[in-house]
């Protein structure tokens, strides 16, 4: 990812934090996506042989697992080009964030152009191990991109209820996964009722805000900090990107659909 840092120099003889953090080079990247614990390389081949579906019940279904650096095409916005006079968009509160992963194209990291077709096959075939309902649409993550070729769609929850909205205490999301972090042990420029949307927007933050906290897009720059929202197009716009994503699958009786979701 090429960000600029334009931060104060140290002072003589100290070191910066950065400073303290070594350069990524494409073996160890590659080498940390295929040890990393609690998952699997998404380029692993033939990776849903290493993967069986059971259906849960009032659970929920599960895929179990059986014992990228990648460049990416950017839709992200703060508000996720929410539009209120879109009936098809829901609620502001519902707003998720997504954008489409491509091939890389960096010459350093060949891996993440040469392995990007055996995730998106990989992910396909986990598809296709959900049975199938007759008559049922399927909305799968794998989508066309305009001079691409295959994409992944990533989404990212941007609100959650908060402990006001939901009449107790919860650490995670709506898809089971734990926040990043307490929204207030982030910066200002992370806050719920400044956090820039389009003017459109601003009368459906200051509803939402009560009874939701912001769950801010789990990026991060060469430094591991978190971006900022007024950042997200100018430093993840066609990045190179390590990407560590959750599959997910709904079966949504009432409109007769399997939706499938990659979410950060």
């Amino acid at each position: 990812m090429n960000v600029l840092d334009t931060a104060t120099p140290p002072a003589p003889g100290k070191l910066s934090p950065s400073a303290l953090i070594p350069p990524k080079n494409p073996a160890s990247v590659l080498n940390k996506l295929k040890t990393s614990p609690g998952g699997f390389y998404a380029g692993t081949p033939r990776l849903a042989y290493r993967a069986e579906y059971f259906t849960g019940g009032r659970d929920g279904n599960i895929l179990i697992t059986k014992g990228l650096d990648h460049d990416e095409e950017f839709i992200i916005r703060g508000d996720g080009d929410f539009n209120p006079a879109n009936v098809f968009h829901g609620r502001l509160a519902d707003l998720k964030l997504s954008c489409r992963l491509t091939a890389g194209r960096s010459k350093a990291f060949k891996f993440s152009s040469r392995d990007f077709p055996t995730v998106v096959n990989n992910l396909s075939a986990f598809e296709n191990l959900v049975p199938k309902e007759r008559y049922y649409e399927t909305v799968s993550v794998i989508q066309d991109a305009i001079g691409h070729g295959r994409s992944i769609k990533l989404t990212h929850n941007l609100f959650e209820a908060n402990d006001e909205a939901q009449g107790g205490t919860s650490d995670e999301d709506g898809n089971g996964s734990t926040a990043i972090t307490h929204p207030d042990s982030l910066g200002s420029e992370f806050d719920i009722v400044t956090w820039p949307v389009a003017d459109r927007c601003k009368g459906h933050l200051q509803d939402v805000a009560s009874k939701h906290n912001i769950c801010p897009l789990p990026a991060y720059d060469q430094n591991h900090v978190l971006i900022p929202p007024l950042q997200y197009e100018a430093k993840l716009k066609g990045a190179l990107v390590e990407v560590h994503m959750a599959f997910y699958h709904h079966r949504v009786k009432k409109s007769r659909r399997d939706i499938f979701e990659a979410v950060l």
